[in-house]
């Protein structure tokens, strides 16, 4: 069986959490993903471990680097790029995360690299794109959220005229400007390796990714009602887009957007006098919540999850992320899988979402330790064993 990104190779020099998932997701659909790292790398971007019997595994690169190589490389040293240069001309996609200007510095850029091998396709994402004001400064997706206008929308609403808080803008539990960064790149490379298909020259290109850009684009929704100068209901003002407390102290979300979805709440509520309040400005919308809030204040999460969840009234509960591995429709999704690393046992990780009915996706490979692959690749490139261990020495690999 073959999966859709078999035969390509896609060199990855990023790091942290944005390009290696988007690698990730390419190696999840089959690409070889040849990630290199410099020789003696420090530690791990994210240090998180599992620890078991004396022994550590990372558990976030457990994750992210699942069904890759690895080797590592001093790209700064002549001999590191020749031979990173004979990878090239083996290869179909270079990812890389330096900030603008870096990779000149390298000599590893695109306009360098695209003499080599002209059909390849060379994607940099950064925080902030290669040109603009920002284009060398550092960032996170933190910061991202928050000049995107994403974070100005994740704060604590006011429901009614009688709360006072200080409606701080509320740090995000996702990272959705590094993931959403991730994706744009995979739809970028994806596309560019179909264009190149079909050129009659074959030629690649580059793809100029910026995570700030990303992130803004996915709030098509807020940029209509902003560009229309319409008020946004949907970011905790509205009673029947909102979160509401349980006899339990726990959460439910309404999300009864939809008048039909709206009176099948209002009517299971049996409160059929709240069906034309649906979208109440001013006092009587702070009346409508507080009704709401009573009604959900009557039974506890679990009984609401069985009297409202399945009967289409777009109410669900809130979760953490361990009640959500076990929720029903997360685990018939298959979404969260067991691997066994060797010497250590099993451990989780998070499946692909894509489903596809041919060429399921599959996880061929586990991490690979840092530079595992470094000898056996070389040997590809007709590196002999003592050539190899001159460029041990030499701290090249």
């Amino acid at each position: 069986m073959t999966l859709p990104l078999d035969n390509i190779r896609i060199i990855d020099l990023s790091r942290m959490l944005p390009g290696p998932y988007c690698s990730m997701i390419l190696g999840d659909l089959g690409a070889e993903i040849i990630h290199i790292r410099t020789p003696n790398h420090p530690n791990p971007d994210i240090p998180v471990f599992y620890e078991k019997n004396g022994k550590k595994i990372n558990a976030f690169e457990s994750i992210i680097m699942r069904n890759k190589k690895s080797i590592t490389l001093d790209l700064k040293s002549e001999e590191g790029k020749e031979i990173f240069c004979k990878l090239i001309e083996k290869s179909d996609v270079i990812l890389e995360s330096f900030k603008p200007d870096i990779t000149k510095i390298l000599c590893i850029d695109y306009e360098t690299l695209s003499k080599i091998n002209r059909g390849l396709i060379y994607c940099s994402l950064t925080g902030f794109g290669q040109n603009g004001p920002y284009r060398n400064l550092a960032g996170h997706n933190l910061n991202y959220v928050g000049l995107s206008g994403i974070l100005d929308l994740n704060r604590e609403q006011a429901r009614s005229k009688n709360e006072e808080h200080e409606n701080y803008p509320i740090p995000p539990g996702s990272h959705s400007a590094a993931i959403s960064g991730a994706y744009s790149a995979a739809i970028g490379i994806l596309s560019a390796i179909i264009e190149r298909e079909r050129n009659p020259k074959k030629e690649g290109q580059y793809i100029d990714i910026a995570m700030l850009d990303s992130a803004f684009s996915i709030m098509p929704i807020i940029a209509a009602f902003n560009f229309s100068k319409i008020p946004n209901p949907l970011h905790g003002s509205a009673p029947y887009y909102q979160i509401y407390k349980t006899k339990d102290n726990k959460f439910l979300t309404i999300a009864s957007f939809e008048q039909k979805y709206w009176k099948r709440l209002c009517e299971i509520l049996g409160r059929s006098d709240l069906l034309n309040k649906q979208f109440a400005q001013n006092e009587e919308k702070e009346d409508l919540y507080n009704e709401l809030q009573k009604e959900i204040l009557k039974k506890n999460q679990k009984e609401w999850e069985k009297i409202l969840t399945y009967k289409d009234t777009c109410v669900f509960p809130i979760k953490n992320f361990n009640q959500a591995c076990e929720d029903p429709q997360i685990k018939s999704r298959n979404m969260i899988i067991e691997r066994n690393y060797q010497d250590f046992g099993k451990i989780k990780m998070i499946n692909s979402p894509i489903k596809f009915s041919r060429t399921p996706i599959e996880i061929k490979s586990l991490a690979p330790k840092l530079g595992e692959h470094t000898e056996k690749i070389l040997n590809e490139l007709k590196y002999t064993d003592e050539e190899i261990s001159i460029l041990r020495k030499k701290n090249i690999i």
